[in-house]
């Protein structure tokens, strides 16, 4: 049995899609056809059934699907302790990663322990706007690897881009963060009327800016206390319950230390995607590829309960099976 064919299976039960299983692992979808008939075979019964346009784990391949991800899982670490033994004459640089503010101040801080666990938090991180990290990943040269934010704007602009791959991750949408004193913990939606009306400690990122500019009238609340880069000045406002600030439901997930803060969603709020970006001309290198699959099991755990709730936007288009 191949482990790449239980790979090629994780993937298509975690997409429920051979078309975007195949676009992900750059694979063509005959290919992983042929890869599950072929574990299919071998195992002597059938792990997908179709519903409509997606694909669905049968009962034997809901039982095969724990069992896959411990023997993929044993294969990366026996190959990564082995590399660090055939690198050690050798050093190799750190995966060069290109990132929005949010990746750097949200996912390398609030999943801090689990990217470690992983070995996926020393990058050589470089921050920067959307603009000029996509703009990076379409100059000529190496190949480029990035970790960005994409609302509405970005993905409208993403889809006109026959060059950029885009692999989304997680789907997070924008919220308020705060304590009882002025949040009610009964409330599970704030209407736009009364958020507006909340007193804000506006953390000025220019993306969190865009995001909240769609969902205030004039694009912006009616109350700011402050609008400022420095969180600690920011979580000591909204813990003294002077003050919400603009969040997103995946941060509010992700904040094992949130104490008395509660997350509270926005009727109609924007929301984003994060995700991959990189130059389908150019491709990846091979430790670029292996850091971009090894971070995407990482959230795929880690978040599984909220990418439970929090679904991806389905793929355009009919998906047949091979």
């Amino acid at each position: 049995m191949r482990v790449e064919s239980l790979r090629y299976f994780l993937e298509i039960a975690q997409l429920g899609s051979y078309s975007r299983a195949s676009r992900k692992l750059y694979v063509s979808q005959q290919g992983l056809g042929k890869s599950v008939h072929a574990l299919e075979r071998e195992l002597g019964v059938v792990l997908f059934e179709r519903s409509g346009r997606r694909v669905h784990l049968t009962e034997a391949g809901r039982e095969l699907a724990p069992l896959a991800r411990e023997c993929v899982e044993a294969d990366e670490r026996l190959r990564e302790a082995m590399r660090r033994f055939a690198r050690r004459d050798e050093p190799v640089p750190p995966v060069r990663l290109l990132a929005t503010p949010f990746v750097s101040t949200a996912l390398f801080t609030l999943m801090k322990s689990r990217l470690e666990q992983w070995d996926l938090r020393d990058p050589l991180l470089e921050e920067g706007s959307f603009e000029a990290v996509s703009a990076f990943v379409g100059t000529p040269g190496e190949p480029v690897l990035a970790l960005v934010t994409a609302g509405s704007r970005q993905r409208e602009w993403l889809a006109g881009q026959p060059d950029a791959a885009f692999e989304p991750l997680v789907e997070s949408e924008i919220g308020v963060l705060g304590t009882a004193e002025l949040l009610s913990p009964r409330k599970r939606v704030l209407a736009r009327a009364e958020a507006a009306k909340l007193p804000y400690a506006i953390y000025g990122e220019p993306f969190l800016e865009e995001m909240a500019a769609g969902l205030f009238p004039g694009g912006a609340p009616e109350h700011v206390m402050v609008r400022t880069t420095n969180l600690g000045l920011i979580y000591e406002l909204v813990d003294a319950g002077r003050a919400v600030m603009m969040w997103d439901s995946l941060s509010g997930f992700l904040d094992e230390e949130a104490g008395g803060r509660m997350f509270v969603p926005v009727e109609g709020a924007p929301s984003f995607t994060v995700g991959f970006l990189h130059s389908r001309q150019r491709g990846l290198g091979d430790e670029q590829r292996r850091y971009a699959e090894r971070f995407a099991r990482c959230v795929a755990q880690t978040c599984a309960p909220y990418v439970a709730r929090h679904a991806l936007p389905a793929a355009d288009g009919a998906d047949a099976r091979p």
